[in-house]
């Protein structure tokens, strides 16, 4: 049986579902311009910082850093776990918080993470609905955002850097 607070983030993502299609749609669109969905055939596509190589048959890709979300084909992002990938619908509610917007600073993780890779986490604001993530920048990039970051500047920023490392293998 499901507790209240369970129900609730349920709910409430539930009403996000048109802002996650719209950002989704919005990321293959960022691949598609670039190039990206004819380059490489993958089915499903991190959205994250990745370095590229050309290789007589396409391309090969290995992202930097953790990789929290993915794109499908289809448009649909995916909440990319360690034993696969599921609907960012689907699998969010176990990363997600409730605050309220006074408290969003301090719903921040303390500095100083313990893991490299340590699990997402997302931050939904009562009062506004506005969800956030957790950012750490990828190595030797201070252009991008940390901390609580909104989650469609998140998505826009690490769509921008796997086009950036797909444009530099060109």
């Amino acid at each position: 049986m499901m507790d209240a607070d369970e129900a609730e983030l349920r709910q409430r993502v539930a009403a996000l579902a048109p802002f996650l299609r719209e950002l989704g749609s919005r990321t293959l669109e960022t691949y598609a311009k670039a190039g990206i969905l004819e380059a490489i055939p993958d089915n499903v596509l991190p959205v994250a910082d990745a370095l590229f190589k050309r290789r007589d048959d396409g391309f090969t890709y290995h992202p930097h850093g953790a990789v929290y979300l993915n794109i499908t084909r289809e448009g649909e992002l995916q909440l990319a776990l360690p034993g696969g990938a599921v609907p960012l619908h689907e699998g969010i509610t176990k990363y997600m918080q409730l605050a309220r917007e006074p408290d969003l600073e301090d719903a921040s993780a303390p500095d100083g993470a313990t893991e490299w890779f340590p699990p997402p986490r997302f931050v939904l604001v009562v009062e506004t609905s506005r969800l956030y993530i957790e950012s750490v920048a990828p190595s030797g990039r201070s252009d991008i955002a940390t901390g609580l970051v909104p989650l469609e500047k998140y998505a826009d920023e690490r769509a921008q850097l796997f086009v950036e490392g797909f444009r530099a293998a060109l």
